[in-house]
């Protein structure tokens, strides 16, 4: 699995996906939470020629229904080959679920075989023989029992006990009844002696197929895998990645499912997101409440399921194989504030640094140092950004500081509330929650490529004076911003 602490995966949703995704199998759902990350393009092109075989049975809705019914009706019998393998002998209930699963997988695997899917990493093995010893005189019900033509000495002794419970059903003195009785016990304690012999037969012929069979389990769960990435790709429009060798992340339309979702669902519009960055550090700027944070969850939700075998939520997506990914944020819901956060946010960027020195990979920090003071945060950040350029790492950077981005190699801007006429706006809503809706409605998470000497976005002022604060307060705020331009600009020359 991706080297990421849970709590990062649950930010950026990738739980969420997995959550959504249309599994069938007790083996796929065991699977999908243990996937590994896959870091030789040649494995993932792959994986990702796989998928689209899938995708074109999955298009095949009669195809498609009654393959994952049949996944669907394998149980979870793995312990029982477990305790086969280790010699121990089955009861007869083991025995009839191995024939059961023996019988669906060599239904599976004939449909497997006629579809013509060919999957790399995908074997079947034929497990006929298992079911013919289990099922020896050739009926086709998928029952078990330990039957006659196992032993002829079984034979013996369950028509002699028939014939004392005909006996018995006829004799009415006692006494000879109680003799048909203990004979009849005499009988079942020889039947049941024969019929271990026989469990333990068909254990011991049973076990030379465990490694087989347990294998068989784990290729159903890949399967059931595959036809899940499959079906999510369809139902997402997802693309096929392209995985490259060269440390760059370029993504055309790329969104984030569950938050489009969400921003659809309250009458909004989720923009698409475009972004290319490579070595070194690229800044992302726009005021609060930009979508800032967003934009690096949908950057590292592809980059983590390209990683795995997943097509990508965008239109292109081209990433290369990397061998960590880092997505430092501040939790909102954490109880820490102040100097405890900054300091747990330091330690996380210092671990990221001693990765970086040695591998490649990709560093995602949503607004370094808010956690200390302006001035401080904006030279710290400035530190940072231009300390990553020395590494063939990819790092982006959210932050709302002036000055950072031109330190960087690349500089985004998110378009956030710039387009929106706010004299317009303010008069047509009246309180405060329709302005707060409209806000997060109209709000325009596209990037910018922008100059690296670009102001950060004053936004914040246009929200305050939309929501009513004083006026006057917007006044102060506005001479002094423009005394602090004067300024900068004063020194510069």
């Amino acid at each position: 699995m991706i080297d990421l602490d849970k709590k990062s995966l649950e930010k950026i949703g990738f739980f969420n996906i997995l959550d959504s995704m249309c599994i069938s199998t007790v083996f796929g759902h065991s699977l999908i939470y243990n996937l590994k990350q896959i870091t030789d393009i040649n494995t993932l092109s792959t994986e990702y020629d796989n998928i689209e075989k899938c995708i074109t049975k999955v298009r095949n809705d009669k195809f498609y229904n009654n393959f994952t019914d049949l996944l669907g009706r394998f149980r979870d019998i793995r312990n029982t080959f477990i305790k086969c393998s280790l010699g121990e002998v089955l009861d007869e209930v083991e025995l009839y679920e191995i024939k059961n699963f023996t019988l669906l997988s060599m239904e599976l695997k004939q449909i497997y075989e006629n579809s013509n899917l060919l999957l790399t990493g995908i074997t079947l093995f034929d497990l006929s023989a298992v079911y013919k010893k289990l099922n020896p005189h050739k009926s086709e019900t998928n029952s078990f029992y330990i039957y006659n033509d196992y032993s002829q000495f079984l034979i013996k002794v369950r028509s002699k006990k028939a014939s004392i419970d005909k006996l018995l059903f006829k004799e009415k003195d006692l006494n000879k009844q109680n003799e048909l009785l203990r004979e009849r016990a005499s009988m079942i304690n020889e039947e049941k002696s024969e019929e271990f012999k026989i469990r333990k037969m068909l254990s011991s012929e049973i076990l030379k197929y465990t490694e087989k069979l347990l294998d068989f389990t784990s290729n159903i769960g890949k399967l059931d895998i595959l036809f899940s990435k499959a079906k999510l790709a369809i139902d997402y429009d997802m693309c096929r990645p392209i995985a490259r060798s060269k440390n760059t992340i370029r993504m055309k339309n790329g969104v984030h499912p569950i938050i489009k979702n969400e921003v659809t669902k309250r009458g909004g519009i989720f923009y698409p997101i475009s972004i290319e960055v490579s070595l070194g550090s690229s800044v992302i700027t726009g005021a609060n409440m930009g979508g800032k944070t967003v934009i690096l969850s949908v950057i590292a939700l592809n980059c983590i399921l390209a990683s795995l075998g997943f097509f990508s939520f965008a239109k292109t997506f081209e990433f290369f194989p990397f061998d960590f990914i880092y997505f430092l944020y501040e939790d909102s819901s954490s109880p820490q504030t102040g100097l405890s956060s900054f300091g747990s946010e330091i330690v996380q960027v210092k671990k990221a640094l001693e990765k970086l020195k040695y591998e490649n990979g990709i560093l995602l920090i949503d607004e370094f140092a808010r956690g200390t003071n302006p001035e401080e945060g904006s030279n710290l950040t400035k530190a940072l950004v231009s300390y990553l350029n020395k590494f063939s790492s990819v790092s982006v950077l959210t932050t709302h500081y002036d000055g950072v981005c031109t330190l960087a190699k690349k500089h985004y801007q998110v378009k956030g509330l710039k387009n929106i006429d706010f004299t317009a706006l303010k008069t047509s809503y009246t309180s405060d929650e329709n302005y707060l809706k409209i806000i997060n409605n109209l709000m325009d998470y596209t990037l910018e490529k922008m100059d690296k000497d670009a102001v950060v976005p004053r936004d914040a002022l246009n929200i305050c004076s939309l929501i009513g604060i004083d006026s006057e307060i917007i006044k102060i705020a506005e001479k002094m911003y423009t005394g602090r331009q004067k300024n900068e600009k004063q020194t510069e020359s």
